[in-house]
This record gives C-alpha cells, sequence and structure tokens, in this order.
C-alpha cells in the first residue's frame, strides 16, 4: 500500500458516524485476514446447515456428537440459526472489506485505483478455500438438491423425466427419494435439459440408492462449474480490457453465489460456467470461423442444461463481430447461419446421448407454481387479482396469473429481440447481461440466484464504484430473503433486509463507492 493511498484514506469523509466503529473493527486487514475471516464464515454456515439447512428427512448425519445438538427441539434450531447468520455476516463483511481493499488498494482507502491490488490466482486460491466448508453441510436456501436427485432416479430407471415426475418414484420402490422434495415439484417433470438430464443420471447410476450421497455428489457438480468460472473469468476481463481481480471479487466471491450456487448446489451454476467459456473462445484476440463454431457448441451447452442459456447462443454472433470493420447484412445473416448450423446437430447429439426429446420445454411455462414477488408480470397479476377481491390472491397460480405470465413473456422476447439489434452496434457482452436480466424478471417465477446468470457475465463491466455499490446492496438482499431451510421471507421483512445491506456496504465498503468519480 502506498503512502499516498493511506493519506487519502486518513482524508476520508465522516459521513454516517454511527457506523465507523463498523469500518474501524476492520481497519487495517490484510488479504490473509480477510481470507480466514470469509472461511471462518463459511465455516459457521456449514455448522448451522446441519440443523438449520434443507435437512434430508432421514439423515445419518443427525446422530453425530454436537451436531445432534442442533437437532434438539427449538433451542437446537435456534443455535443453528444463529451460527448460519453469525457466519454470513462475517462473510458478507469478509467481502465487503476485500471489496474495498480491490478498489482502493487499502482497507481504509477511498480513491479509487485502475491496477490490479491482488492477482486473481491468489483470490482464486482464497476463494476456493471459502466455498469448501460449504461441501460439507446440508444444502442451504433450497430443497432443489433433493429434486435433482429424484430426477435423475427417474431417467436411471428409464423414465422419462419429461413425461414423469418424482411422485412416480414408489412405482420403482425409490419413495426416499421423494420424501424430500419440495411439495410444488413433487409432480412436475423435469425443466432441465438433456445435458444436465445426463450428467445427473450418471452421478445416480453412480451412487445407486443413497439418497444423501446422491445429492452430495450432485452438489460437486456446481462446485466445480464456480471453480471453472473463477479460472476463466479473468481471461475473460483481460479479453475485454477489464480488471480481472474485481471481476472474480464480485461474481465468485459474491455471497449470492457462495451461498446458493454452491451451499444450495444449483445447476445454474454449470449453464453459467458454460456460458463464460463460450465467450472466452468466442472474444479472445484473432478470433476466427473455428473460435466461432466452439464457442457456439458450449452456448448450446448452456441451454443443453437450463433455457436461459439459449439467450446466450442468440448474442453469441454479436459478440464474436464486435469491433470488426465493414460488416454487411449478408456478413450477419452467414454468421447467424452458422450458429443455427452447428447449434442444431449440438443440442440433437446431447439429447441423443441423454434419450430425451424436447420434454422439458413444456416445463417452461407461465405456470409454474411458484408466487413469489420479484417476478414483475406476478407481482402485477397479485396486485390485480387483489383490487379486484379475490380470494387468495397471493397464493395461487390461476388463469389471471398465467395470462399476466404470457404477457410478461412476449415484453421478453420482444426486448431480447431489440436488445440483440442493439448489440450489434457494439457493447455485445453488457447487453447479453442486460438480456439475461430481462429473462429473469419478466419469467414466471424468479429465485435469488437466477440473478448470478447476469451478475457473472456483468462483473467483467460493471466494476466502476458506483455499479459496484448497487450491486453489493442486491446481492446481500438477495442472500438474505431466503431463509437457510429455503423458506423465503415474509414480504414486510424486504425492506429491513434491503436497509441492513445498504448500511453494510455504505459503512464498509467507504467513500469511494459515495462520490461521483473524479475527472
Amino acid at each position: 500500500m502506498t503512502a499516498g493511498l493511506q493519506h487519502n484514506a486518513r482524508q476520508a469523509p465522516q459521513a454516517h458516524a454511527s457506523l465507523r466503529w463498523l469500518a474501524r473493527s476492520v481497519d487495517g486487514w490484510d488479504v490473509r485476514r480477510i481470507s480466514h475471516a470469509g472461511l471462518l464464515g463459511t465455516v459457521l454456515i456449514a455448522l448451522g446447515s446441519f440443523g438449520a439447512g434443507a435437512l434430508p428427512a432421514n439423515d445419518p448425519t443427525r446422530h453425530l456428537p454436537v451436531i445432534g445438538l442442533l437437532r434438539a427441539g427449538l433451542p437446537g434450531l435456534h443455535a443453528a440459526l444463529a451460527l448460519y447468520y453469525v457466519g454470513l455476516v462475517v462473510l458478507v463483511t469478509a467481502w465487503l472489506v476485500l471489496g474495498r481493499l480491490l478498489l482502493t488498494g487499502s482497507t481504509h482507502g477511498d480513491t479509487e485505483i485502475g491496477a490490479e491490488v491482488v492477482a486473481p490466482s491468489l483470490l482464486r486460491r482464497m476463494l476456493i478455500t471459502w466455498m469448501v466448508p460449504l461441501l460439507f453441510g446440508m444444502p442451504l436456501a433450497s430443497s432443489d438438491l433433493y429434486s435433482y436427485a429424484a430426477q435423475a432416479q427417474l431417467a436411471r430407471h428409464g423414465l422419462d423425466p419429461y413425461t414423469t415426475t418424482p411422485a412416480d418414484l414408489p412405482t420403482v420402490d425409490l419413495g426416499k427419494f421423494l420424501d424430500n422434495v419440495a411439495w410444488k415439484w413433487v409432480d412436475t417433470p423435469s425443466p432441465y435439459g438433456p445435458l444436465w438430464v445426463a450428467i445427473s443420471k450418471w452421478v445416480a447410476t453412480l451412487t445407486g440408492d443413497h439418497a444423501l450421497i446422491s445429492v452430495l455428489l450432485l452438489r460437486l457438480l456446481p462446485f466445480g462449474a464456480v471453480v471453472l468460472t473463477a479460472r476463466l473469468l479473468p481471461t475473460l476481463a483481460r479479453h475485454c480490457g477489464k480488471r480481472a481481480d474485481l471481476a472474480l471479487w464480485l461474481a465468485v466471491a459474491n455471497p449470492l453465489t457462495l451461498v446458493h450456487a454452491v451451499g444450495g448446489g444449483h445447476n445454474d451454476a454449470v449453464m453459467v460456467a458454460l456460458i463464460v467459456c463460450g465467450l472466452v473462445v468466442v472474444t479472445r484476440p484473432g478470433a476466427n470461423w473455428r473460435h466461432l463454431v466452439a464457442g457456439v457448441a458450449l452456448m448450446t451447452l448452456s441451454a443443453a442444461v437450463k433455457s436461459p442459456g439459449l439467450v446466450a447462443v442468440a448474442f453469441v454472433v454479436p459478440v464474436y463481430l464486435t469491433g470488426r470493420a465493414g460488416l454487411r447484412p449478408r456478413d450477419w445473416v452467414r454468421h447467424c447461419a452458422a450458429t443455427v448450423a452447428v447449434g442444431v446437430p449440438v443440442f440433437a447429439l446431447v439429447s441423443l446421448i441423454a434419450g430425451v426429446g424436447l420434454g422439458w420445454t413444456k416445463q417452461v411455462s407461465s405456470g409454474a407454481p411458484v408466487i413469489n414477488f420479484m417476478s414483475i408480470p406476478t407481482i402485477l397479476a397479485v396486485g390485480y387479482r387483489a383490487s379486484i377481491g379475490a380470494a387468495h390472491a397471493g397464493t395461487m397460480v390461476d388463469a389471471t396469473v398465467r395470462h399476466f405470465r404470457d404477457a410478461g413473456s412476449v415484453v421478453s422476447g420482444v426486448l431480447l429481440i431489440a436488445l440483440w439489434f442493439r448489440a450489434r452496434r457494439g457493447a455485445a457482452i453488457p447487453l447479453l447481461a442486460l438480456a439475461l436480466v430481462s429473462v429473469v424478471v419478466l419469467g414466471p417465477a424468479v429465485q435469488p440466484w437466477y440473478f448470478t446468470w447476469a451478475l457473472t457475465i456483468g462483473a467483467v463491466f460493471l466494476v466502476a464504484p458506483k455499479h459496484v455499490a448497487w450491486i453489493a446492496i442486491a446481492s446481500i438482499s438477495l442472500t438474505l430473503l431466503t431463509r437457510p431451510m429455503g423458506s423465503s421471507l415474509e414480504a414486510a421483512a424486504y425492506l429491513p433486509a434491503v436497509l441492513a445491506a445498504a448500511l453494510a456496504a455504505r459503512a464498509l465498503l467507504g467513500p469511494v463507492v459515495q462520490r461521483a468519480p473524479q475527472r
């Protein structure tokens, strides 16, 4: 740290005096202390998960010493929740302090610097140590891993996961896999693409009838995907002339990613990693047709995990052609035709290997049995139904909700087309991130981890302090909106969660995110 930076830190504005104690408590932290704090946070979160996570119905760990105490009625639950939330506070603190260090070169600096502060390789190793404890805990903030395991068993026993549901498992004597599936997904076929069906089927074949082992092994796939993203994101940042350390901090070290992608084990991380792989390939200096073909194939594989990957497939041509002069309309047509010529066979081949068809597309519909208030069409539908005095306005998916969601899908489609044509003039990757955000908020159902799709890609560009502050507040808020056992907070708790996130971000990121950039 330079003397100049330390001098600037001592001249920091004295706003929010009531929170200065929080900033002083981390004053002088170095990378090593931040690393230890983040590790402590995830260890506490993992411990808390044994009493407050998304617990399996038949869990052998409940008989273990100490851990078993976290299952001892309400006192055990309260102790587990305390461990989880204390760990989350420590993790968020470490993340924000690391952000200030990267932005200013000091944990008490207030002036933005442009050079890398921590080598991406060192940062990556530190983040992996933060992730590892989460692999040994119970699933966090969602029971989706149990649904993955149940759907994998359907495929393993030769049933089509697109026409059968976890409710059919007792017919093959696997009812124990049904015990932990959330009620709203018990009668729902798999909404995931053929690549995920094939991979999860292989895991089910490996683990056999062991439900918990199957769940824990399935979580290794998103973990590996996040590690791959951490390896490739700095390369993408350099291809785009941006800071690799800030991109890693914003996307991978983010508590939203750690809690949901790693702790929750969501396959969204696999989709995102494949998108990042494709972007790295098509943005490399001197990229040619071979790189375009490889990039399209990787993007198509992302769509074969979850349908939003199709958005990345659509944007691969604008990304590839960014900065190329003298393009004519027929050049765009030729490249788009090549994308289709590569993408369709790749998807067909994956479907053939998985032994499934296109049944998953029917599950990406307006009838998703989830009501939450981050989906714009859903909240508008709920508001309309409440205004006319309809019963169960905020809990039931009826024809009105479906119609609003259908309208949201139409608006989303129009917006995607507009963003695609705008991407032809440049800034294709930021516009891809924006397109993914629109797919999320205009979709029929929204979960907090859906925002990691755009976060990971946008982190390459949204590293200005004013952007960092808003992303930090949103990320912390979204992490807080889901309890560790998977249930959502009541709507009345949303505002306090946002206020807590804003206060933490303002206090720990410091003045650098509070002032206009100097010219």
